[in-house]
């Protein structure tokens, strides 16, 4: 069978067993798109290699993606669409270690001053203004933010819902009276959308 056949088998059983696997998805693809029209048999050990260590230092990236071939290999053998793993055995440590930074108040305050109509698009300044500071303030995930429906924003106590973020975990976030009292000004200030802070990126973000 060829590799590409197996890969969308592969897919298909993860979404059919209700994983979202987006980032598995993308791996997965470009992993086909770099061996080639071929069988899986045809994989070599070498190519996988090249494919895993692509350019630079070796990265969180690079074992993810090793974990994420490890799951497709393991589903082939066991049914047997391919004989042997072209793996490696085992991923190599992580030797970059990722520093966060963190922006200070008056960073914070020149990001917010920089925020025109102009720059932000399809997004109101208002809205673009509200998602900074929530990101900033609640430490939240991009994706996280815009996923924020009404049900999960209780500024009376102060707490918002984030659900089934990564690995389909879902959690209570406490934010500060300050960021309370923004997204309830937010509300207020737009009363042609529900009472929330967003339902989606294209919908209540205006």
């Amino acid at each position: 069978m060829k590799l590409v056949q197996t890969v969308a088998q592969y897919l298909a059983l993860k979404q059919s067993l209700g994983f979202r696997f987006q980032t598995e998805r993308i791996i997965l693809k470009a992993f086909y798109r770099a061996m080639g029209k071929i069988r899986m048999g045809q994989v070599k050990p070498v190519a996988v290699r090249a494919f895993l260590d692509g350019h630079g230092p070796v990265t969180r990236h690079w074992s993810r993606q090793w974990e994420t071939l490890r799951g497709f290999y393991g589903f082939a053998l066991t049914r047997g669409l391919a004989r042997r793993s072209p793996l490696p055995a085992e991923a190599p440590k992580v030797t970059v270690i990722f520093t966060p930074y963190i922006y200070s108040l008056p960073e914070l305050q020149r990001l917010l001053q920089a925020i025109t109509p102009e720059r932000t698009r399809s997004l109101s300044p208002l809205t673009m203004r509200v998602l900074l500071l929530l990101l900033y303030g609640a430490g939240l995930r991009l994706s996280e933010a815009l996923k924020l429906e009404d049900a999960d924003v209780d500024v009376k106590d102060a707490l918002l819902h984030v659900r089934c973020s990564k690995f389909f975990k879902s959690r209570l976030v406490p934010v500060g009276p300050k960021l309370a009292g923004v997204l309830t000004g937010y509300a207020r200030q737009r009363p042609a959308f529900p009472i929330a802070v967003f339902s989606g990126p294209t919908t209540a973000l205006r």
